[in-house]
């Protein structure tokens, strides 16, 4: 059994790796603030960078808001090196935007995220509070994982046979020094347990949960009480942050 299952992941891990782009640097567009109107923050998915903003820093650009995009998880020096950042799960992530906020001067703002990044916004939600955080708007959201080859129904089983943790001791050296935050986006995985009991979503955050009909990751759900707004079109899961409909209904 544990010999069938450490397989499974693979498809994970190569197509997380089959993703990696060149990192570019967080960058801010000025822009002044105000209270109807405050910074967005943009966080991107896994295996992504902030240069995955750019057509969305385009626009809040034209119209006049200040954007900050912010780069997780990238590599640190104890890890495999690998060209791009995402990749170190969303608890490591949510370092990177404190960080981001308290350099910024700590908000109020309104984060925009994309896929896994949505995870990390609501870990620091949930870990520090939401002062800081006027709205949370996703694209894509995983807030329930993705089944995607199975690997979910595959660690279910494992927990009912009582293998999990065997398994777990073998995978993390494994897959975690390339991708610790692959196994966070399984259905069922620790992250997404922890991440529901802990609260999600968080009182005093407006969310907005924007969805494609045919996401290849994840279906069309949004967390309870979250304003959802399902696309009329098919757009693939990691176009959703280029894709003007999608933006157009983040930036009303």
């Amino acid at each position: 059994m544990t010999m069938r299952f450490l397989p499974a992941h693979a498809p994970a891990v190569a197509a997380a790796v089959a993703m990696l782009a060149l990192p570019g640097a967080a960058t801010a567009v000025a822009a002044a603030p105000t209270p109807a109107k405050p910074c967005v923050l943009l966080v991107h998915d896994i295996a992504r960078d902030a240069s995955s903003w750019d057509t969305a820093r385009d626009l809040l650009e034209r119209r006049g808001r200040c954007a900050i995009t912010v780069t997780w998880g990238a590599p640190t020096g104890a890890e495999v090196p690998v060209p791009t950042a995402g990749l170190r799960g969303a608890d490591a992530g949510v370092n990177d935007l404190a960080d981001a906020i308290a350099d910024a001067g700590g908000g109020p703002f309104d984060i925009v995220a994309h896929g896994a990044g949505a995870l990390v916004a609501q870990r620091y939600l949930q870990r520090f509070g939401p002062s800081s955080v006027r709205s949370l708007t996703t694209l894509g959201p995983l807030w329930h994982g993705t089944e995607i080859g199975g690997l979910a129904a595959t660690e279910e089983v494992s927990r009912t046979l009582g293998t999990y943790d065997l398994v777990l001791a073998w995978e993390k050296p494994l897959v975690d020094p390339v991708c610790a935050g692959c196994r966070e986006l399984i259905s069922g995985s620790d992250l997404l347990r922890a991440m529901h009991r802990d609260g999600a979503p968080t009182p005093g955050v407006r969310y907005t949960d924007i969805a494609s009909p045919c996401d290849e990751l994840a279906p069309p759900t949004g967390l309870p009480g979250a304003h959802v707004v399902v696309l009329d079109r098919c757009v693939s899961h990691f176009a959703l942050a280029d894709d003007a409909g999608a933006l157009g209904h983040a930036f009303s």
